[in-house]
């Protein structure tokens, strides 16, 4: 049998990722979702998922999208000239210095414990902690926390399980732009008959600023679409697929 984990990403970029998140969660297929602590929509996120009951979600890590939760002289060398993280990961990580990652990736936690959240799982926005320069960080993070970690590809895989974290056996990135429709999400899920498997979505209700701020704006609602549809839900219990959270490693 296998077990699913589908994870929303991003929740606390907007108000609409975080109004389709949490319907996604509460009326869809969704399982988990991970939160960004250094946005201006975070606390949003926050009181809709206790309106909600969800006691529990992931930290998205972030190094590549707004400011950081520490001061920008503190850790100089993730921020350009205006004091915010560079856009593009590929570019961004080579800047970075690994004190500085240490100190800024240790205060999103301390952000995200000071909500009253559970932690489920820690991941990263724009997979940044796939790269070896974070990869380590977030591998002791998560030993410190108790908490699974992300896979991104086969070697970070084994460098997590090497390191006595939790992850999942397999992920699929594949459920995204063209690829986010019905089909194609049961093909992905089909193509796992068994073990754990995470998929990673980014639902929405888009609103104007994530067609300002993000390139992946109109695929979120039809991710939406899809994973509170009728038919991924009959097409989940004809398959035998148990839906789980990160809880289940």
């Amino acid at each position: 049998m296998l077990d699913l984990i589908i994870n929303a990403d991003d929740l606390g970029l907007t108000p609409g990722c975080n109004q389709g998140i949490i319907k996604a969660l509460t009326a869809g297929i969704v399982t988990e979702t991970t939160l960004m602590v250094n946005t201006s929509y975070t606390q949003d996120a926050v009181e809709k998922l206790k309106q909600q009951g969800v006691k529990r979600v992931g930290l998205h890590l972030n190094l590549t999208f707004g400011q950081p939760i520490m001061p920008a002289a503190q850790v100089p060398s993730l921020v350009d000239a205006q004091g915010r993280f560079r856009r593009k990961a590929a570019e961004a990580i080579t800047f970075m210095k690994t004190a500085d990652i240490k100190r800024e990736l240790s205060g999103q936690v301390e952000k995200f414990l000071a909500t009253g959240l559970g932690l489920t799982h820690l991941d990263s926005h724009h997979h940044v902690h796939t790269y070896p320069e974070v990869l380590e960080i977030a591998i002791e993070l998560a030993k410190q926390l108790g908490a699974p970690l992300r896979q991104g590809n086969a070697v970070v895989q084994q460098a997590i399980s090497k390191a006595g974290v939790a992850t999942t056996d397999a992920i699929a990135l594949e459920f995204y732009e063209q690829g986010a429709n019905l089909n194609n999400l049961k093909q992905i899920i089909q193509s796992h008959p068994q073990g754990t498997l995470e998929i990673m979505c980014h639902p929405a209700e888009p609103d104007q600023l994530l067609y300002e701020i993000s390139s992946y704006n109109r695929w979120r609602e039809q991710e939406l679409a899809v994973m509170t549809s009728v038919e991924i839900r009959e097409f989940i219990i004809n398959n035998s697929v148990r839906l789980v959270g990160f809880d289940a490693l």
